[in-house]
């Protein structure tokens, strides 16, 4: 909170690094903050409520992983490596997304 709030008053740009799995760097700002979540990755599973929230530098392993021991299943990333928050806010493609199917 912070950085966040440094940045803000001070008109620096600031990037998040959550999974760390992007390679080209588009979510690197230049000159600016990075604000480093990659060591947050608490996963907490509601099985009552069929639930899950993930901490800003959880993967898909460890997502994964938790929600399967509550016989729970998401659409996700295909590599256990990439981080949730990457996936959520740019897309990817899980195991259990929608077959599409060529000439509809």
């Amino acid at each position: 909170m912070r950085a966040l709030e440094f940045g803000r008053e001070n008109a620096v740009p600031i990037s998040i690094r959550c999974g760390g799995h992007g390679v080209p760097g588009f979510a690197v700002c230049d000159g600016g903050i990075m604000i480093d979540l990659s060591e947050t990755t608490t996963v907490y599973v509601d099985p009552a409520r069929q639930t899950a929230r993930a901490a800003g530098g959880a993967n898909w392993g460890q997502f994964d992983h938790e929600t399967q021991a509550f016989g729970l299943a998401t659409t996700g990333g295909l590599v256990r490596t990439t981080g949730i928050a990457g996936l959520t806010l740019a897309g990817g493609h899980g195991f259990l997304m929608r077959q599409i199917r060529s000439g509809l």
